[in-house]
């Protein structure tokens, strides 16, 4: 009966590798994305690893070496894959996805996500890119409102009408879904910015968030604030875009402002704004 059980030595190692786990899922939302975020990443994955090793290749449910090391095999491969996801990226925005349910009854009510788009890195950041993804049967782009609360506003330009420095595009992607594709012009080492979106119409929706390209260059301005050369990258082709932004006072124009130019097409390179 003691060889079909587990020895105290395996029972503690697992043990440990849980706990590194645990904690390394704890603490990665809090590792900056520098040297010492990343090594500490790669250090608690690869301690969680050397303490599966043994434990492995000894248990007593498994009879064969070959389906040991078949078993090591998918502990290494589940544990790159979960360091890979709690890897201290530049760019970071939670939560990841969202679902918008359909009105339960006759009377529809709006819903409302919030997302944190956050710089985890020590360096500033330039055209930083978040996507929202509209996953649909019923419902398209224009049924869904984004809004950038006040707090997260920041002039752009100090002349004319105030916008603000988040602009973006509503397109379709290859598959022909909807994607709003929102850059930030600029976000300081460790600074947040807040974005919502709004379901204005009865239907359901999974939308997914993720983060896309950036530059740690700034871009030039001419002697008003403005950006000279503003580019919009694109990670991926989009087509049929039309171009949106904010107006700094809130209160003046809440939520999207539309420009009157669309039918801009990205190839997957950089397009100029238009």
């Amino acid at each position: 009966m003691s060889e079909d059980r587990i020895s105290t030595g395996d029972a503690l190692l697992w043990s440990l590798a849980g706990a590194m786990a645990v904690g390394l899922f704890l603490l990665a939302p809090q590792l900056s994305a520098n040297n010492a975020g990343r090594v500490v990443t790669v250090v608690l994955s690869a301690g969680i690893f050397a303490c599966s090793i043994h434990p492995t290749l000894h248990s007593p449910s498994l009879h064969s070496n070959i389906s040991r090391r078949i078993v090591l095999c998918f502990f290494a491969t589940g544990i790159a894959a979960f360091g890979w996801i709690l890897w201290p990226y530049s760019l970071n925005v939670i939560p990841s996805n969202v679902r918008f349910a359909s009105a339960a009854s006759s009377v529809f009510s709006s819903q409302t996500y919030s997302f944190r788009f956050t710089n985890r890195s020590d360096k500033d950041l330039y055209a930083a890119q978040l996507k929202f993804r509209i996953h649909s049967q019923t419902l398209s782009g224009k049924d869904f409102e984004i809004n950038i609360p006040t707090a997260s506003r920041k002039a752009l330009s100090t002349e004319g009408r105030r916008f603000a420095d988040i602009v973006g595009l509503l397109c379709r992607d290859s598959r022909q879904r909807p994607l709003f594709s929102l850059f930030a012009f600029h976000l300081a080492p460790h600074e947040s910015r807040e974005i919502t979106i709004t379901n204005c119409r009865t239907g359901s929706a999974k939308v997914g968030a993720t983060t896309g390209l950036f530059s740690t260059a700034p871009p030039p301005f001419n002697v008003n604030g403005n950006p000279m050369s503003v580019r919009f990258p694109s990670d991926e082709p989009l087509s049929d875009c039309q171009s949106f932004g904010f107006l700094v006072d809130a209160h003046e124009h809440e939520g999207i402002y539309w420009f009157n130019h669309e039918g801009e097409k990205l190839d997957g390179k950089t397009v100029p704004q238009s």
